[in-house]
C-alpha cells in the first residue's frame, strides 16, 4: 500500500491499514468493544456486518464506508452466510 499523505502538516506519524477478514457470524473483537484514539475508515469489499457502537448500531454492505469517530467504542459482525473481507485504516497517535 502507497500512503500519498503522510500526515506530517498535522504531526502524524504513520498510517495502519490492512484487510480484515470475517467469517460468517465471527466478531471482532470477539468480546467487549475496541476503540482508538485517532479516526478509523472501515470500507467494505465484501459481505454485510453489523457496527455496534456503545448507543448504537447499523449494518454495513459490499461499497460502503463506515467513518469511526475517536474514541468510539465499537465491534463488528459478519451477518453474511459469506466471508465478509474489510479495508480498514487509521493514523497511529
Amino acid at each position: 500500500m502507497r500512503i500519498l499523505i503522510s500526515g506530517k502538516e498535522n504531526e502524524t506519524n504513520a498510517c495502519l491499514a490492512g484487510l480484515a477478514f470475517l467469517y460468517p457470524g465471527q466478531r471482532i473483537p470477539s468480546s467487549g468493544f475496541t476503540l482508538h484514539p485517532t479516526e478509523e475508515f472501515l470500507y467494505v469489499k465484501s459481505g454485510t456486518i453489523r457496527i455496534e457502537t456503545h448507543k448504537e448500531w447499523d449494518v454495513a454492505e459490499e461499497g460502503d464506508l463506515i467513518l469511526m469517530p475517536p474514541y468510539e467504542p465499537h465491534f463488528n459482525v459478519n451477518i453474511s452466510d459469506k466471508q465478509a473481507e474489510l479495508l480498514w485504516c487509521r493514523t497511529d497517535s
